[in-house]
């Protein structure tokens, strides 16, 4: 037992005053008529023994009253074991989009202000303070008086951004490392407090557990939206494919989705879903003379709000650049194909002794048609292309020596060619993979009793790579395959495309394959950036000049950093998106594009660590230098407190001092000798 104020047991003192009273009552006479002295035995007989007793209880009675009074005063105390004094007091206060809730008793992330400021409240006035949030703000680095600190709370706002609880320690750590309180105040989210993360905590951190209560309730998301192909022209109609989930435990029916294009709503769709069910729904809608489009799928869910809205822009592509690099001749199927709708591709060839290697880097699609020798500088440029999201065409020429073209095939992580295939009557083209994205949207239902086209001659490839089957042969060899390399793609054709070799140029097939391989050259960009994953953004615009980027919105104009790699321009916002929506990329106050932010969904599943969970954890990772105080805001202090000085008793003895002074007005006024 120890105690707060020790000097004030030098009161107990005082239980001496009753003690003399008693005595010098004692030596009191008192003078009895009678009218006769026979009754003066038998009254003193009979009194004395009541007497004697009633003395000694009220004396017993002022003796502990006095005494428990001077022990409430002193503050009696149990120490927690190996209990530390500290002055360094951090309190984190979790400020995430799932605490921006309200499940009817109040805003959560207000109730966890007000849980700081009990807190602050339950130290003495002198105590320093550090604040952290999720944010990380560097003038949380500094400590604070509670006057100071209690300032910066009441102005903490949700953050798009959040932090597991070992991420929490290692800031306070990083902030000072000597003796700390640590307070965590949070819904405590499984996603991402991360407790799993946590495998020890320094001996010289105390943390306190502080739950906010969150509940599990239904809870509607957007998860993610796209589109599978590149919009090149106004009269095309987009399909939209929006994905949305019930990250609750209850169904949902009847929920309407809104989709807004360009400040307009285009259309909405009713939505029902199981608990923890996905579905995709698909929204297709077209846009006239706009060039950037922009829009926002919504929902009108609560209490869990932050995820009601997804926001994407895209902006409609300009032309395909298409380079064909021929040994000599030029294919002419290729050349009629793209050169026919020069409103969607840029279509240029030359000769493989006269490549302009300064314009392969701003090519969509490159066709090396029957090139006999493909040399190291060329193969270079190709890679570095393909790695940089380039596709590459590889037609083969129809030559008996393989040995140095088939070098030139591996450079480039193809499959090698070997002996030719040759049929008097030709082999047809007979297995098409139509689950590959050349054949979106060619045939309407499965390919069945098509007129195939053939091949009178073709090589066999060596399958030294792993490669994705396009077109094959009816004897199940390979016609055309496609490689991934690096961003890009790379197709491989089995033999020259003239009309001796095969009949594909002529046959209907070969306008969609090869339409499909140039404008998917073309990559979909994301539809959007999530807030707090990167700080880096992309951009369809390509500047040119030195004028500084500007992204605003009707609040904000922040210049962002602009950097190139490798020959890709990014765009960095150093942290200062704090909100999401569409954003406005401007050069000359003139809207260039459109960038759209959103938050991250992975708070959406609302699945909150119990208690339990959280203490087992401590003891099975056997830390012994965390606890949790799970009460109300009310009792917070108090705990706190006994946190801080063990179990306090002064109430008790306080109660037990009334009691006997209570006691020994009893005796008194109701015990009558």
């Amino acid at each position: 037992m120890r105690y707060q104020n020790p000097q004030l047991l030098y009161f107990l003192f005082a239980i001496a005053i009753p003690i003399l009273i008693h005595l010098f009552n004692f030596r009191k006479h008192k003078t009895i008529y009678f009218s006769s002295i026979r009754f003066l035995k038998e009254i003193k007989e009979e009194n004395k023994k009541k007497s004697n007793l009633k003395n000694i209880l009220i004396l017993l009675s002022r003796i502990l009253a006095i005494a428990f009074l001077v022990l409430a005063f002193s503050k009696p105390y149990i120490p927690i074991k190996n209990q530390q004094k500290t002055e360094n007091i951090f309190i984190y206060i979790d400020n995430s989009l799932s605490m921006d809730a309200d499940f009817g008793e109040g805003n959560l992330i207000e109730i966890a202000k007000e849980k700081a400021r009990m807190i602050i409240q339950s130290y003495p006035a002198e105590s320093e303070f550090y604040l952290i949030t999720n944010d990380f703000k560097v003038k949380h680095n500094s400590n604070y008086t509670a006057e100071v600190i209690l300032d910066y709370i009441d102005v903490i706002t949700p953050s798009a951004l959040d932090k597991s609880i070992n991420q929490i320690i290692g800031k306070q750590q990083s902030i000072i490392n000597e003796d700390s309180h640590l307070y965590f105040i949070s819904d405590l989210q499984e996603s991402t407090t991360l407790l799993s993360n946590l495998n020890n905590i320094d001996s010289s951190t105390q943390l306190f557990v502080i739950p906010v209560k969150n509940q599990e309730v239904s809870n509607i998301c957007i998860d993610s939206c796209y589109i599978n192909s590149p919009i090149f022209t106004s009269n095309n109609e987009i399909a939209l494919h929006v994905v949305v989930s019930n990250k609750g435990i209850e169904n949902i029916t009847d929920e309407v989705v809104f989709l807004n294009i360009n400040e307009q709503q285009k259309s909405q769709q009713y939505i029902s879903l199981l608990a923890d069910e996905k579905k995709t729904i698909t929204f297709n809608f077209s846009t006239k003379n706009t060039k950037i489009i922009s829009g926002e799928i919504r929902t009108n869910d609560s209490p869990i709000s932050f995820d009601n809205s997804l926001f994407f822009s895209f902006l409609k592509t300009a032309k395909v650049n298409v380079y064909c690099i021929n040994q000599s001749e030029e294919n002419k199927a290729i050349k009629t194909l793209f050169n026919t709708d020069t409103s969607l591709f840029n279509f240029s060839s030359t000769q493989v002794n006269n490549i302009n290697f300064n314009t392969l880097k701003n090519q969509n699609l490159i066709i090396i048609n029957e090139v006999e020798q493909i040399n190291s500088g060329l193969i270079s440029s190709l890679i570095t292309f393909a790695n940089n999201g380039g596709s590459i065409a590889i037609i083969p020429p129809f030559k008996r020596e393989l040995v140095s073209y088939n070098i030139s095939l591996s450079s480039l992580g193809l499959n090698t060619l070997s002996e030719k295939e040759n049929s008097l009557f030709g082999l047809k083209i007979s297995n098409l993979n139509l689950e590959h994205p050349l054949f979106n949207n060619v045939f309407k239902s499965k390919a069945k009793h098509l007129n195939y086209p053939t091949v009178k001659q073709c090589y066999s490839m060596e399958k030294n790579y792993k490669r994705t089957r396009i077109l094959s042969l009816e004897n199940n060899k390979d016609f055309l395959v496609s490689f991934s390399k690096g961003k890009g793609v790379i197709y491989q054709f089995a033999s020259p495309l003239q009309s001796e070799f095969t009949t594909l140029t002529s046959h209907a097939l070969f306008v969609p394959i090869f339409i499909n391989i140039a404008t998917s050259a073309i990559k979909v960009n994301s539809l959007y950036n999530i807030l707090g994953k990167t700080n880096d953004f992309r951009s369809n615009y390509t500047n040119s000049s030195n004028d500084l980027p500007h992204l605003t919105t009707a609040n904000i104009d922040i210049i962002p950093t602009l950097r190139t790699i490798n020959s890709e321009q990014l765009y960095n916002t150093n942290n200062q998106i704090k909100t999401n929506g569409i954003y406005d990329l401007k050069y000359e106050n003139k809207v260039v594009d459109k960038i759209a932010f959103n938050y991250n969904t992975l708070e959406s599943e609302n699945k909150p660590l119990s208690t339990n969970q959280i203490e087992e954890y401590f003891t099975r990772q056997n830390i012994s230098n965390a606890s949790i105080i799970d009460s109300s805001t009310a009792a917070l202090s108090r705990k706190i407190k006994e946190q801080q000085n063990g179990k306090e008793f002064w109430k008790i003895a306080l109660l037990l001092s009334l009691l006997f002074f209570a006691i020994e007005i009893l005796l008194i006024k109701l015990i009558k000798l």
